[in-house]
C-alpha cells in the first residue's frame, strides 16, 4: 500500500482508486457541533470510557436501528474503529494464541494480532465462493491454541455481506470452541439491497462479541478519529485501561460533535450510503466488464477486489502497470491476505465520470 502511494506521488493526474474514505466534507451541522462544543468550554479531559452522552447517543442508534440493545456500561469510545481492534488483541491475547482471520481482511487486523504477540491463522475465500467464507473451512482451521475470531461484514475489500444463514452457522462454531469473537461492522450502514445482521444480535454471542464500529464512513469523518466498541463491560474495561497509555481519552470535542451526529442526521447517513450504492453500482458495471476481470457484486461497503489472473499478471503487477502506463492508482490484493495476490482493490470513492475514465484507461493495458 505504501509503495503505491509514493509512486502514485511521482505521477501526476493520477486517478486515485486507493482511499477507503468518503470524498465528502463532513456535513456543516456537525463541524457546527464540534466549535459550539469547544465554545462551551468542552475542551478538557474526557472519562476513559467516553463521554456519557455519546455512549447514550451509540445506544440508541443501534436500538433504534437494529433492536440491539447495550448499555452505556457496555460502549467504549476509541480513537477510530482500528484503535478498537488494536486493544482487543492487546488485551485478550497471550504469545502464541491463535486468531482465525476471514481472508480477504482488512490490513490492520494481521498487524494488531501479531503486535499483540499472536499468530494469525488465514481462512480464505475467494472470488469462487463470492468471497463467502465456508464454516466448514472456517472450523477446521481451530486448534487448542485458538482464542479469537475476526469477522468483517460489510466487507473491506470485497464488499461481501454475510447473510443472516452464515452468521449463525460461526455463532455456533464459536459457542461450540469457546471462541472471542470481533466482530469489525463499521460498514454497517452500507448495504445495498440486502440487511445487515450484527453479530451480537445472534442467539447467545452479545456475551462474547466485542462489536467495532464508527463515525468514519457513514458520517464522512474519517480524519476526526472516531470509533467505538460495543460489549461486555468487563472485557471493555480490559481495553479501556489497555489503552490509556495511549490516548489517555478520546478528543472531547469530537465526541460531542459525534454524539449530536449519531441523535440527529440519520437522513444524512441515507443521503451518503444512497450515493455510494450508485457508485458501487456503476463501477461493478464498468470494471467487470473489462477483459480478463472478474468481481463478485458488492453487497456492501463502497470496494470492488477484482480478480486479474486472467490478466496474466499478478495484483502486484497488475496495479504497478495500471499506474505506469495509464495514472490509474489501485491497491494490490496481497496487502489483504497472503493469499490474494491475484487480486487488486478499487475504492469507489471518487465520482462516476472519474471512475468511468479510470475503467477505461485500465483497458488500455488489457486490449
Amino acid at each position: 500500500m505504501m509503495k503505491m502511494a509514493s509512486m502514485a506521488a511521482e505521477k501526476p493526474g493520477c486517478i486515485d482508486l486507493t482511499l477507503g474514505e468518503p470524498d465528502l466534507p463532513t456535513p456543516g451541522a456537525i463541524c457546527d457541533a464540534l466549535y459550539e462544543a469547544a465554545k462551551k468550554g468542552d475542551t478538557h479531559y474526557a472519562p476513559g470510557m467516553g463521554i456519557s452522552g455519546l455512549r447514550t447517543a451509540v445506544s440508541n442508534y443501534w436500538q433504534r436501528k437494529y433492536d440491539l440493545s447495550y448499555s452505556a456500561e457496555e460502549i467504549f469510545v476509541t480513537t477510530g474503529g482500528s484503535q478498537a481492534s488494536y486493544l482487543a488483541m492487546q488485551a485478550f491475547l497471550d504469545p502464541g494464541d491463535e486468531v482465525i482471520i476471514l481472508e480477504p481482511f482488512f490490513t490492520f487486523y494481521e498487524q494488531h494480532i501479531l503486535q499483540a504477540g499472536g499468530v494469525p491463522v488465514y481462512c480464505m475465500s475467494g472470488l469462487e465462493d463470492g468471497f463467502i467464507p465456508d464454516p466448514e473451512k472456517i472450523e477446521s482451521k481451530i486448534s487448542k491454541r485458538t482464542k479469537a475470531m475476526i469477522i468483517n461484514s460489510p466487507c473491506n475489500p470485497t464488499g461481501a455481506v454475510f447473510p443472516f444463514e452464515l452468521l449463525r452457522k460461526i455463532a455456533d462454531i464459536a459457542a461450540k470452541h469457546d471462541l472471542l469473537v470481533i466482530s469489525d461492522e463499521l460498514y454497517e450502514a452500507f448495504t445495498y439491497d440486502v440487511p445487515h445482521c450484527p453479530f451480537a444480535a445472534l442467539l447467545g454471542m452479545k456475551e462474547r462479541t466485542i462489536t467495532i464500529g464508527g463515525m468514519s464512513k457513514s458520517y464522512a469523518m474519517t480524519g476526526w478519529r472516531i470509533g467505538y466498541a460495543m460489549g461486555p463491560s468487563l472485557l471493555l474495561r480490559a481495553m479501556q485501561v489497555t489503552g490509556v497509555p495511549q490516548t489517555i481519552s478520546v478528543n472531547t470535542m469530537v465526541q460531542r460533535a459525534s454524539e449530536f451526529a449519531l441523535d440527529n442526521c440519520d437522513d444524512t447517513v441515507e443521503e451518503i450510503t444512497s450515493l455510494f450504492k450508485a457508485r458501487v453500482k456503476f463501477s461493478y458495471e464498468k470494471f467487470s466488464s473489462l477483459p480478463g476481470i472478474k468481481t463478485a457484486e458488492p453487497k456492501g461497503s463502497f470496494y470492488l477486489f477484482l480478480d486479474v489472473s486472467e490478466t496474466e499478471m499478478d495484483g502486484e503487477e497488475f496495479a504497478e502497470r495500471a499506474l505506469k502506463e495509464t495514472g490509474v492508482v489501485t491497491i494490490p490484493g496481497a496487502s489483504f491476505g497472503p493469499h490474494c495476490r491475484n487480486y487488486i482493490r478499487i475504492a469507489c470513492t471518487v465520482p462516476e465520470e472519474r471512475l468511468e475514465e479510470a475503467s477505461q484507461r485500465i483497458n488500455k493495458i488489457l486490449v
